[in-house]
């Protein structure tokens, strides 16, 4: 990585963090500072990197990946002007679970003060159970390989006591304490290569952050949590649909159908070559395409447009579970610039078949809807973006707050993860 510069902001590497999205096709990295409570963007950086690296069907060549990831630190640290020494990571695709478990407790003593014991007992029951839950769910699945999952990350979403929402347990007494615990797991082989490439990096890996709900906790504005919300994000390779109901982050539903899906329809259909195709897509999302050779593209996209909406139905109505489903619905991620995507989605009539109480409204997201996140750089300005964004927002959670008089309620779940994860 770039050497340090004798300044003072170079010397103050934890008051910043790095946040690393490792995408298909592209590895972003945004250094992070927090101010005021708002996540400042100081540098950006990015890498191609070609197909197959960490693909679940192929070996990922970690090498590869970890000098890229070098490539894309050095651009963001040069242009903040700072070098962070630690490191939070993004985690998607078809090998990560993630899911909302309740849990409910009736307390002996309910004139108490909730304790931290009970607490982390209860949050471990709830884990535990959600472990057991979704490594049951992965054995169903035709692709099982004989993978064990792990914990990776874990966040209270909802807690109340005696049918009252707050915001910390630790401060209230009461008969009955209700817990709805967000967990991300994943297969024990993806989070090792995870690590391995922070090990590599030099860096400490603070959190490894499950990209779906990073991008629902940045866009979930007090309104979206009321009313409820659905996110699609399009990737390279996989499509994740993350349900927000109820004021929780209830659950996400990965499939693999993304832009290079796309790309290689546009390939079959004008006989070109996957780099061709790639380039003509990308010119076609930017509107840069007239004449013949625009209807000629949007017909191919149109079709596997059509096909990407038809999986998105299958997933919501798994999600839906008979129960209403929010009408706001915000796209993100490189394949949402896909002009036929949009439009497919929102001329279906979702609620001739789907649990929607009035017609979906679908939105690309960008930057301008993320107002917790501040960039300086100027240089994060699509729904592509959005996705780094999310992970900046949860790396600037994790910089240090002035020291507390006894253990936070994060400090709690952090530590009550790490005996899960065991």
């Amino acid at each position: 990585m770039a050497s340090p510069q004798p300044d003072t902001a170079r010397r103050q590497p934890r008051f910043h963090v790095t946040a690393l999205d490792i995408g298909t096709q592209v590895i972003k990295a945004l250094v992070v500072k927090k101010e005021a409570g708002e996540a400042i963007v100081l540098g950006v950086g990015r890498a191609e990197q070609g197909p197959g690296n960490l693909d679940p069907a192929v070996p990922p060549d970690l090498e590869t990946v970890v000098e890229g990831c070098h490539t894309a630190l050095e651009a963001a640290e040069d242009m903040a002007e700072v070098i962070p020494t630690r490191l939070v990571i993004g985690i998607g695709g078809t090998r990560v679970r993630v899911v909302s478990t309740s849990g409910s407790k009736v307390r002996g003593r309910m004139n108490d003060r909730i304790s931290q014991r009970e607490l982390e007992d209860q949050v471990e029951s709830i884990q535990r159970r959600a472990l057991r839950d979704a490594q049951a769910k992965m054995q169903e699945e035709a692709a099982y390989r004989g993978e064990q999952l792990r914990l990776v990350h874990s966040s209270i979403t909802s807690a109340r006591v005696d049918g009252q929402p707050i915001l910390d347990p630790l401060k209230y007494q009461g008969q009955k304490l209700d817990l709805t615990v967000f967990n991300t797991f994943t297969t024990e082989d993806h989070i090792a290569a995870i690590e391995e490439i922070a090990q590599a990096l030099d860096l400490e890996l603070l959190e490894t952050v499950a990209e779906p709900y990073a991008v629902a906790r940045l866009a979930s504005t007090p309104e979206v949590l009321e009313r409820g919300a659905i996110f699609i994000d399009i990737g390279a390779r996989t499509t994740t649909i993350t349900l927000v109901r109820g004021g929780v982050l209830e659950s996400a539903r990965m499939f693999e159908l993304g832009g290079r899906a796309f790309t290689r329809k546009l390939a079959h259909d004008l006989d070109l070559s996957l780099p061709l195709a790639e380039s003509l897509k990308l010119r076609h999302s930017g509107g840069l395409l007239g004449g013949e050779e625009k209807a000629r593209v949007r017909r191919a996209m149109g079709e596997s447009a059509e096909v990407l909406a038809q999986g998105v139905a299958l997933v919501l109505h798994e999600l839906a579970q008979g129960s209403s489903l929010p009408a706001h619905v915000g796209l993100c991620g490189g394949g949402s610039l896909l002009p036929e995507i949009l439009e497919q989605l929102s001329v279906l009539r979702w609620t001739d078949y789907l649990p929607f109480l009035q017609q979906p409204r679908f939105l690309r997201l960008g930057p301008d809807h993320l107002s917790a996140v501040h960039d300086t750089t100027g240089l994060l300005t699509s729904a592509a973006d959005v996705t780094p964004m999310g992970l900046a927002y949860q790396a600037a959670a994790e910089i240090e707050a002035p020291p507390a008089a006894g253990p936070t309620w994060e400090e709690m779940l952090q530590r009550v993860t790490g005996l899960i994860r065991r």
